[in-house]
C-alpha cells in the first residue's frame, strides 16, 4: 500500500504500479501521514524515501507510523540530504518547507516515539538510511 499527500504523485504512482494496481497487489492512495487512513498493526515495514524532510509534526507523525507496525516491524527512513555537506543547504534554500535532518535527530525522533533497535547507515554516497523497530509486546 502507498500514499502521499501530492495527489499529482498519487497520480503518477497509480500509472507507474498500473498492473500491480489491476492485478490487486498494490493500492495507491492520497493521505497525510499525520493520519494515516489504516487500523492499528497493520504492516511489517513502513517505508519513507525522500519524503520526511516535508513532513509537518515529525514527533507526531514518528508516532503514527509507529501505530501502524506489527509488533516487531520495521521503519526505514532513506534521505539522499544528510546535511553532512554544502549542498545540503543548497536544497533547502531552493525548496521552501525543506527541513534536512541528521542521522542522529531522526535517531531522536524514532526514540522518543517507542522505536528500538534504531540504527544509523551511510553509503559511499552521502546516502543516510535510518531504521527503527516497534518493540514486541
Amino acid at each position: 500500500q502507498g500514499i502521499d499527500y501530492s495527489a499529482v504523485s498519487v497520480e503518477k504512482a497509480r500509472k507507474v504500479n498500473a498492473r500491480a494496481i489491476a492485478a490487486g497487489r498494490c493500492t495507491v492512495q492520497q493521505a497525510s501521514v499525520a493520519e494515516l487512513p489504516f487500523e492499528a498493526e497493520q504492516f511489517d515495514v513502513v517505508t519513507a524515501f525522500e519524503t520526511v524532510y516535508f513532513w509537518p509534526e515529525l514527533a507526531q507523525n514518528f508516532r503514527e507510523v509507529y501505530r501502524v507496525l506489527k509488533p516487531g516491524g520495521t521503519f526505514l527512513i532513506c534521505n539522499e540530504s544528510s546535511g553532512d555537506t554544502d549542498k545540503d543547504e543548497k536544497w533547502t534554500e531552493i525548496i521552501g518547507g525543506m527541513t534536512i535532518y541528521s542521522g542522529d535527530e531522526l535517531k531522536t525522533f524514532l526514540k522518543n516515539a517507542g522505536f528500538c533497535n534504531v540504527q544509523i547507515h551511510k553509503n559511499k554516497m552521502g546516502w543516510l538510511c535510518v531504521t527503527g523497530q516497534k518493540r514486541e509486546e
